[in-house]
């Protein structure tokens, strides 16, 4: 065994050193290349810095000796990059291939899966709702004693859950804690918990019994999912003389809504009472040409769809001009008609440039960084897209409009699937305007000309719906889980 070894390992140093010449005298090509192009050109250069006649007559003299040496740099096929292979081929006997099958269940494993609990991460939904009795996940990010991120599993077993509520600081393993950690053979693995009694808990994620290096999250347990009534009364409209085609939640609590034939932005509280406005009728910055989609991003930031002037203009809290982007045309950047707009938990910002048939996704600062969606009837493909929104897992819910459906799109723009028809029965729409989705992701749709908010669970299946005359965009209130819409000259509370 020893011999073949040996054997082996002096095979692998002769092959080693014959790469190592081939490369060398690549590198020597690459070297000697170099060197006359630079040659070439400084003496070119020189000999035509000063027009003298001398200078000139050696130029002609010398003609095709320039000539060949241009010409075999410009086609001469340099190898910038090392053309040797690098694999060295092993090949087995077969009676060595049986001799080492029949030993290979003694053989041990080299663990290269090093773990460092003081290194792993845990990515989770900081926003997300856990509910009792209700199922919630986290993702555990493995990583190396060295620093560097595992990709491989076969760890699973080494990681454990310690649960501390706040009357009790200890880890009951009873029925009133459960999970589990899944291996997804990526070095990532996914905790799926669920605990079944209300109050607030710590959870503590652990290798080998040591805690990771991870702040334990502070989890708040709600009694029950809340849920909207049978029956969906009215609570509050406050009449306008104008139609709003846009409305929101600052981080106030506070109504915002795009009064757009009068070209501003309203700010109400929940009684209706005006607040501020900001508004004028002109293209310069602060000022607006039918204001229509309305968002707000983490830092309390207003952004607004600017749809006659085409861009997108973003104020703070108190309606200062911040920034805007955005101009007409169809190339990446620019917009005919944005109609919807909101952001993500990393406040990128999505954009329906509604007669371009696309989607736009911009950071937090206005740079593009894709679209999807192109005119049509095919799945991915729109027809005047107007409402859109993010969900709980990061999709992104279009109404597209003029094909009667909500579509939903993965968070890189991918299809993942759609409902609706065009029609009057539960689940069909007559141009779907408006789109929100409250915490439970449950899906509220504006259905404009069938006059009436249309309801969904997650998966795109119908629940329930309420009439509204000609409703236009749609939001949840964050606290009070209101539903707040606005139609031609209203905006109506429920």
């Amino acid at each position: 065994m020893y011999q073949k070894q040996q054997e082996l390992l002096n095979k692998v140093k002769e092959i080693k050193e014959d790469k190592k010449k081939e490369l060398k005298l690549q590198a020597e090509e690459l070297k000697f290349g170099i060197r006359s192009i630079i040659g070439s050109r400084k003496n070119i250069e020189e000999k035509t810095a000063y027009p003298f006649v001398e200078n000139v007559v050696r130029i002609m003299k010398n003609k095709e000796l320039y000539k060949l040496r241009l010409n075999y740099l410009s086609t001469n096929i340099w190898r910038v990059e090392p053309c040797h292979n690098s694999f060295i081929g092993f090949i087995s006997l077969k009676n060595e291939e049986e001799s080492i099958y029949s030993s290979i269940s003694k053989i041990g494993m080299i663990n290269l899966n090093d773990i460092s609990a003081k290194k792993c991460l845990i990515l989770r939904d900081e926003k997300e709702r856990i509910y009792k009795d209700k199922e919630f996940k986290f993702v555990i990010i493995s990583y190396s004693k060295d620093g560097n991120e595992i990709r491989n599993g076969g760890n699973g077993m080494n990681f454990g859950i310690k649960i501390e509520n706040e009357l009790k600081s200890n880890n009951q393993k009873n029925e009133k804690y459960e999970w589990k950690i899944m291996d997804l053979n990526n070095g990532r693995y996914e905790v799926i918990m669920k605990l079944k009694d209300e109050g607030k808990y710590l959870i503590f994620v652990q290798y080998d019994g040591i805690n990771i290096n991870y702040p334990p999250f502070k989890i708040i347990l709600d009694k029950n999912r809340v849920s909207f009534p049978n029956n969906l009364d009215l609570k509050k409209r406050f009449k306008y003389q104008s139609p709003l085609y846009g409305v929101t939640i600052n981080s106030k609590g506070n109504i915002l809504v795009s009064d757009s034939e009068n070209n501003r932005i309203q700010v109400l509280n929940l009684e209706g009472n005006f607040i501020s406005t900001f508004k004028s009728e002109t293209n310069g910055n602060d000022q607006f040409n039918l204001p229509c989609g309305i968002t707000i991003n983490s830092k309390g930031n207003i952004l607004v769809c600017d749809v006659g002037n085409n861009r997108i203009q973003i104020f703070d809290l108190k309606g200062n001009f911040i920034s805007k982007f955005g101009s007409y045309g169809n190339g990446n950047g620019q917009f005919n008609g944005p109609s919807g707009i909101c952001v993500d938990r990393y406040d990128n910002i999505f954009v329906s440039d509604q007669n371009n048939h696309r989607i736009q996704i911009f950071q937090s600062n206005g740079n593009f960084i894709l679209e999807f969606g192109s005119e049509g009837e095919e799945n991915g493909q729109l027809h005047y897209p107007s409402g859109i929104i993010i969900n709980s897992k990061g999709n992104i819910l279009i109404c597209d409009k003029f094909n009667f459906r909500i579509q939903i799109f993965k968070p890189n723009g991918n299809f993942l699937s759609k409902f609706g028809t065009k029609g009057k029965k539960n689940g069909q729409f007559n141009y779907p305007n408006g789109i929100c989705v409250d915490k439970n992701d449950n899906i509220f749709v504006s259905d404009f000309y069938n006059h009436r908010i249309q309801i969904f669970n997650s998966n795109g299946e119908y629940i329930k719906q309420f009439p509204v005359t000609f409703p236009r965009a749609i939001t949840i209130h964050p606290q009070t889980q209101n539903i707040i819409t606005c139609n031609n000259n209203s905006i109506l509370i429920f």
